[in-house]
């Protein structure tokens, strides 16, 4: 496997390069600065969406921008921590991305029951909680099945 393009996010199977247990695997690489990327582009949507508020339905939109900050601050600090600790093996890579695929699916659920609220501020988390559920679970459901491939 190698990494190819301009992010780390472009994977193609490669039969000769293997992954031994000293060795960081790529497919965690590829993860981690996806992860990251997303924590900063979640972080200056946030910033942006709070400083230039719009004009209607403002409390709503204040709330989805604080929750999709908050989101990316969490998705920040997993992928900061996935850089400074030892990396795990494939098998609990794919434990982990099974168990978190699930629970993307409860943060899926849960954006789409606070969206249905009537209060301002609880649409706008449900609509940010969301947003972040479904990009989550379709990331993880691309690196779990990248790591079955490899």
């Amino acid at each position: 496997m190698k990494i190819v393009g301009k992010t780390a996010l472009l994977l193609t199977l490669n039969e000769n390069v293997s992954i031994d247990d000293h060795m960081e695997p790529p497919i965690l690489l590829a993860l981690t600065v996806g992860l990251i990327a997303w924590a900063f582009l979640s972080l200056g949507a946030a910033v942006a969406g709070l400083y230039f508020p719009p004009k209607k339905d403002t409390e709503c939109w204040r709330a989805f921008w604080f929750m999709n900050g908050i989101w990316g601050l969490i998705d920040g600090i997993i992928g900061w921590a996935n850089l400074i600790t030892a990396p795990p093996t494939i098998e609990f890579l794919q434990k982990v991305l099974a168990i978190n695929s699930g629970l993307d699916l409860l943060y899926i659920i849960t954006g789409l029951v606070l969206f249905t609220r009537t209060k301002p501020v609880l649409k706008g988390f449900g609509f940010a909680i969301l947003i972040q559920g479904l990009f989550l679970l379709i990331f993880d459901a691309i690196f779990l099945f990248l790591c079955y491939r490899s």
